[in-house]
């Protein structure tokens, strides 16, 4: 009795497959994938403590979690998948990596900030200013002894007022709605596949989010580009060669990996639940799992709070 009720679950999770995933998903990848980003939560923890690094950079070990979250729930799957376990899974790893994208929209902030805050308050010939109190994005931080740790290259120029596009207040803000709307899109689609009569309308939203995300990433990545290249954005830390440069290039490489990321879903999504992308579990992986774990990577390699004052 008790062979045939186990037999009729593993046929109904067999059914659940075919009919959720169109595919059995592989056992062993996703736990992997568990361990992976539980190693990265800790370590982004434990050097953003050592490093006294701002408290938004808590974003990546943050964004780790729900990556591991995500992942859990397709261990699920691999044994007993559930229409439950499925959306839980397929939302949170489709929309966790948009925090990723906001790290990279707060940093440029930061960098374009320093430029303001400059011309805001020019360099006295009595330097007296040990207390600096620096406002970035909105956040008060306080400076201690900010000639030894950052110094700004001096304008001998009357600066013009910047561009709107370049004031640290709307790259932070406007691309962090843009985020956060792309986000409500992504969300709230994933949401809806798990009504059968709702599913095919959240995939337009969800394409939809996915598509609007595609281009703000794009006119991020031109603003980026401008400040790496505009000398009048360089600045300089003791002990650090370069460091705009230095957390540039983590910038450009994790915005290029998203945008991979990001048409991947958009194909994804396209092509449909049947198409020959979503079928294709090893394309997830590729182009999904493997993506993200490049960006986590490359942020604790290029450890943002290492280069930014």
């Amino acid at each position: 009795m008790s062979s045939n009720s186990s037999s009729g679950h593993s046929s109904m999770s067999s059914l659940d497959d075919m009919r959720l995933f169109h595919y059995h998903p592989v056992n062993g990848a996703p736990e992997a994938f568990v361990g992976i980003f539980l190693i990265f939560t800790v370590l982004f923890v434990h050097r953003i403590i050592k490093t006294k690094s701002s408290r938004w950079l808590y974003i990546l070990p943050g964004t780790a979690l729900v990556e591991l979250v995500g992942y859990a729930f397709r261990v699920v799957c691999v044994y007993n998948t559930t229409l439950g376990s499925y959306v839980g899974m397929d939302l949170l790893i489709l929309i966790a990596p948009n925090a990723l994208a906001l790290v990279n929209y707060k940093t440029l902030g930061v960098i374009i900030s320093l430029h303001s805050r400059r011309h805001q308050h020019p360099p006295s010939d009595d330097n007296n200013d040990n207390d600096t109190m620096a406002t970035i994005g909105g956040d008060d931080i306080e400076r201690e002894e900010t000639k030894d740790k950052i110094i700004l290259p001096s304008s001998s120029q009357q600066p013009s007022k910047p561009r709107f596009w370049l004031r640290p207040t709307f790259v932070t803000w406007f691309f962090f709605w843009s985020d956060f709307f792309a986000f409500v899109l992504q969300g709230g689609g994933g949401g809806m596949q798990a009504t059968a009569k709702l599913r095919d309308v959240g995939d337009i939203i969800t394409l939809v989010g996915l598509s609007i995300q595609l281009v703000f990433f794009a006119c991020f990545a031109i603003i980026a580009i401008y400040v790496y290249r505009s000398p009048r954005y360089d600045y300089q830390l003791d002990g650090v060669a370069q460091p705009k440069q230095k957390v540039m290039v983590c910038l450009f490489a994790t915005i290029t990996l998203l945008y991979i990321r990001a048409i991947y879903r958009v194909a994804e999504y396209a092509t449909g639940y049947d198409g020959i992308i979503a079928t294709a579990e090893w394309a997830f992986y590729v182009f999904d799992a493997a993506i993200i774990t490049s960006c986590f990577l490359l942020y604790y390699i290029r450890f943002i709070g290492n280069y930014l004052p």
